[in-house]
């Protein structure tokens, strides 16, 4: 290993990262592959590969901006995500107690929670849905409110990205000069 200073390099948490990413290679090397089948689980490390991607981030402009407006929208983002929970379980429960019969194909509170999570964000999979005139009222309700729910937070995520957007082409411009 090669660095100016160990100390500062230990310190990066991606350092670590990458560190863990290899390791079982080098533990399959000094076992060797038959014997390391046992460490199965240890393979799992190699997932932190992945984390190295985090890397090439700091050398896209593009990328930057896009970080700089999730951390400048981090409080609506925080918000989207617990209404987005609270209205996936008060729905779900909703339709589960609508739905309640031995026909059903919601078995339990959470198969009407992944419904209800499925419609919210307007997927639809078509797995599970209502099948009468009040579920259907009620589904109705819940895509409505849905879109609405996605709107609200949108509206000050894109007006962030604008004003974002825009300092950071005064600050490309200001380099310019």
């Amino acid at each position: 290993m090669s660095t100016p200073s160990l100390r500062n390099f230990l310190k990066v948490v991606l350092n670590w990262f990458d560190f863990l990413a290899i390791v079982p290679f080098y533990v399959e090397l000094i076992v060797g592959r038959e014997s390391a089948s046992g460490l199965a689980a240890f393979r799992i490390l190699r997932l932190f590969r992945i984390t190295r991607l985090f890397k090439l981030i700091r050398h896209s402009s593009r990328m930057m901006l896009m970080m700089e407006v999730v951390s400048n929208c981090l409080s609506e983002l925080v918000m989207l995500f617990l209404t987005w929970v609270m209205g996936t379980l008060i729905f779900g429960t909703i339709m589960f107690y609508i739905e309640e019969s031995d026909s059903s194909d919601f078995k339990s509170i959470l198969h009407a929670c992944w419904w209800a999570a499925v419609t919210m964000t307007t997927v639809g999979y078509g797995d599970l849905y209502p099948q009468n005139t009040p579920r259907s009222i009620h589904w109705l309700c819940i895509l409505f409110l849905s879109m609405i729910y996605i709107a609200l937070p949108m509206t000050l995520i894109v007006s962030k990205f604008s004003s974002t957007l825009q300092a950071h082409q005064e600050q490309i411009d200001e380099k310019r000069r």
